[in-house]
């Protein structure tokens, strides 16, 4: 095992020793404290002006999704206002048996059938009614690789992009159910891929951005910035018009043409939380998101930015997230693994309202997703939340069973997800 993939395989290890001291220093009795000025160090923790002028709420009319082709819907990442059967609520929940427990990567959905990738290495195929279809391995010949093997996929009409962490960038025709090639950088990916202009692009671990064409030809190769703190979040470039946009680790945006791979600029994530534990640490959260020529960009530790597609930002708000911005008319929502809900001004990035919903602080949560004009978060805690967007107001709680495994996706409004017992769940 090479020091990248060592360090790659730590850094969730690495991110909860920093959370577990940041914790135990707030949670020191009064007797114990010593003297000297003291600076919170949880994000939750700080209080939060609203801005009262931006409280109007105006969305985008729910649009339905008829397919699910990348990380985040498409390839640019922006979902809006997604149609769906009801309000607030499910009215039905099938489950079916996909694979193995553990985790997996986001659903790809095309013309009513399901694309998984399970963590023992295959790619399966489900149609919209649970029924199994086909499947593929693509765990290289000789790899004694056989568990917690994640990545990602992207679609492209017949093609089916795979990123690995064992180290390969793989291409898949759907209509011939055959791996047509292969490509093995010898270093994990931390991301899937996306199909833009006709290509492929993927980022490995350790920041080196791909291009390849559909024949397999590795067109161009881009370092990204070296940064000595970076944690390795699992994030997928996005395409914007000539450039794909590339989020690496350490809290670099870099905007690279997408035919020769030359860089056009280059944003930072800026972490103002002086004194926090996690000070020091820059990384995205999530997916860039490009909502007409808009970008939005999601710090782990404490940045949330807007940005136009020249590379100028608009606006810097030290928030903190685990989810991307889902922009719908003048608003922009969010959520964080610390338990909160947000809503922000799309045009000047001011908090319109910020809450708190379960107190729960080892829990993740999927989401927002806008679903017909409310918000739905999905939690480890086994637990859905459907939220007003006006105000954040906690609307319905249901529960989902098990555990939820993959990021949630919604096609012709219905809401899919992977459980962690590796059962494909499938709401209406």
């Amino acid at each position: 095992m090479s020091l990248t993939d060592y360090i790659y395989k730590r850094s969730a290890l690495f991110k909860l020793i920093l959370l577990i001291s940041a914790i135990f220093a707030q949670n020191c009795s009064n007797d114990e404290r010593l003297e000297g000025f003291r600076q919170p160090v949880l994000l939750e923790q700080k209080v939060y002006e609203t801005n009262k002028k931006s409280q109007k709420l105006a969305l985008g009319n729910p649009k339905n999704i008829s397919s699910w082709t990348h990380s985040g819907g498409g390839s640019s990442h922006s979902l809006g206002n997604i149609a769906f059967s009801a309000e607030g609520k499910f009215s039905s929940h099938s489950k079916v048996k996909v694979g193995p427990k553990g985790s997996y990567s986001e659903p790809i959905v095309q013309n009513n059938q399901i694309f998984l990738m399970t963590p023992n290495g295959y790619v399966v195929v489900y149609n919209d009614k649970g029924q199994f279809l086909w499947e593929l391995s693509i765990v290289p010949e000789g790899s004694r690789a056989k568990n917690d093997i994640y990545g990602g996929l992207a679609i492209n009409k017949d093609k089916l992009a795979v990123t690995s962490s064992l180290g390969e960038l793989l291409l898949i025709s759907i209509s011939k159910r055959r791996v047509d090639w292969r490509y093995d950088f010898k270093r994990p990916f931390r991301s899937a891929p996306i199909f833009h202009k006709g290509y492929i692009f993927g980022v490995t671990g350790d920041d080196i951005a791909v291009s390849f064409d559909v024949k397999g030809k590795l067109r161009w190769t881009k370092k990204g910035p070296q940064k000595n703190t970076k944690v390795f979040a699992t994030v997928s470039p996005a395409a914007l018009g000539n450039k794909v946009l590339f989020p690496f680790s350490g809290g670099s945006l870099v905007a690279l043409n997408a035919v020769n791979g030359i860089e056009e600029w280059e944003i930072n994530l800026e972490n103002s939380n002086i004194g926090s534990a996690s000070a020091s640490l820059g990384d995205f959260a999530s997916d860039p998101a490009v909502y007409g020529s808009t970008i939005f960009g999601v710090g782990a530790f404490g940045e949330t930015f807007s940005a136009t597609k020249s590379g100028k930002v608009l606006w810097r708000n030290n928030i903190q997230s685990s989810s991307r911005l889902i922009v719908s008319g003048n608003s922009a929502f969010y959520s964080s693994n610390n338990s909160l809900i947000g809503r922000l001004n799309a045009k000047n990035g001011k908090i319109v309202f910020l809450k708190e919903f379960t107190g729960k602080r080892w829990v993740k949560y999927h989401g927002p997703l806008l679903l017909q004009n409310k918000l739905l978060v999905l939690a480890t805690d086994k637990n859905a939340y459907w939220f007003s967007p006006e105000d954040g107001r906690l609307l319905n709680k249901e529960k989902l069973g098990k555990k939820i495994s993959s990021p949630p996706v919604v096609v012709n409004k219905r809401l899919m997800f992977v459980s962690e017992d590796g059962m494909l769940n499938i709401l209406n």
